[in-house]
């Protein structure tokens, strides 16, 4: 853990709690691979709204894509630049990625091996201490570069 959440009953009314609770979610659960922020984090019913989806919608669907770039690059690290309100319920982070591709055993890749770093771009609106909705942009042509396609 990082330290950075403190656990707990969440009040709305504190104009930190989401900021926190998001930057909690990022070191936690894509840092170091820890999902019980998830439950905190997002509520049930957490939708993706973003033009090229990044998650399938509820915890089940964020914490499955946030396992698959673990298994792809195992030393992925998320670097956060800034995490802020943007609006009452709405929290902006802008990351930047790192991580070396390690593909699987039985199906090695010339990408193997191979090391990427990209930024990725993170609008969460929150229910109370929740978030319900996630709008997200991620630099693809940068992870192209770097890995080849389909990214």
């Amino acid at each position: 853990m990082t330290g950075v959440l403190v656990r707990g009953p969440w009040s709305a009314t504190r104009a930190g709690d989401q900021v926190e609770i998001a930057v909690a979610f990022i070191r936690e659960s894509v840092n170091e691979g820890d999902f019980t922020v998830l439950d905190e984090f997002a509520h049930p019913d957490i939708r993706d709204l973003s033009d090229v989806r990044v998650f399938d919608d509820g915890i089940p669907g964020l914490r499955f894509s946030i396992e698959a770039a673990r298994r792809a690059m195992p030393d992925v690290y998320a670097r956060i630049l800034s995490a802020r309100r943007t609006g009452t319920d709405t929290v902006e982070t802008r990351l930047e990625f790192s991580g070396t591709y390690v593909g699987t055993n039985l199906a090695p890749s010339p990408r193997h091996g191979r090391r990427a770093t990209w930024r990725q771009h993170h609008l969460w609106s929150f229910r109370g201490a929740r978030a319900s909705a996630h709008l997200g942009w991620i630099d693809r042509a940068a992870l192209r570069a770097a890995l080849g396609e389909p990214y």
